[in-house]
């Protein structure tokens, strides 16, 4: 199975973008900090405020299922698949191209640098 660059995918896809991809909707903001509905766990009321989203850090928070992490943890908790599918998924939903990780052949590599 070829490699996916997380870190690359993580720096091209903001918390913003995932977020308007979920539907969220915040109930409330402050600066960098969004409050709203816990897509993860599905909240049903709409002025819940259990979930919280650092835009600065890219990070989020729900205060009742304790889901947390960055914007592809979100993609992957929200859409219940394995993270590497999941990513897939999200490149795919977004229009995205996937950032695949490229490996030389050690010989070709060895060739440059003689």
């Amino acid at each position: 199975m070829p490699g996916i660059d997380f870190n690359r995918l993580r720096a091209e896809i903001p918390m913003e973008q995932v977020l308007r991809q979920l539907g969220f909707q915040p109930v409330r903001c402050h600066g960098d900090q969004l409050h709203g509905p816990c897509p993860v766990h599905g909240s049903t009321s709409r002025q819940s405020r259990i979930f919280s989203v650092n835009l600065r850090s890219g990070r989020y928070y729900c205060h009742q299922c304790h889901s947390h992490g960055n914007q592809l943890e979100l993609w992957a908790a929200v859409r219940k698949l394995p993270f590497y599918s999941a990513m897939l998924d999200l490149c795919q939903a977004l229009g995205h191209n996937v950032p695949w990780i490229t490996r030389t052949d050690n010989t070709e590599s060895e060739k440059r640098h003689r």
